[in-house]
């Protein structure tokens, strides 16, 4: 899996990696409480169309203007050590 991640987008295993897991977690309570597997798979694609499709509604291209688009990778900077800090 992590290699597929790190071919696709250059990196983010570990951030895969979580979700993956917390992802089977919460699957298997689901299998405890007697869901079907399909019923589980089927909730997680309309999970990932929705959340897709607010991704693009809310998305903006500041690539063309320096100083935005500086904030942008400043931002996500602090969002990347904030996330690392908390797996420690």
């Amino acid at each position: 899996m992590s290699r597929f991640q790190n071919d696709e987008v250059g990196g983010g295993t570990t951030s895969v990696t979580v979700l993956a897991s917390e992802l089977l977690r919460e699957a298997e309570k689901l299998i405890e409480k007697k869901l079907h597997p399909q019923t589980i798979i089927a909730g997680w694609r309309a999970a990932t169309q929705a959340s897709h499709s607010a991704l693009i509604g809310v998305a903006q291209d500041n690539s063309k203007d320096a100083e935005k688009f500086r904030e942008d990778l400043m931002n996500i900077s602090k969002l990347a050590v904030d996330a690392v800090m908390r797996l420690k």
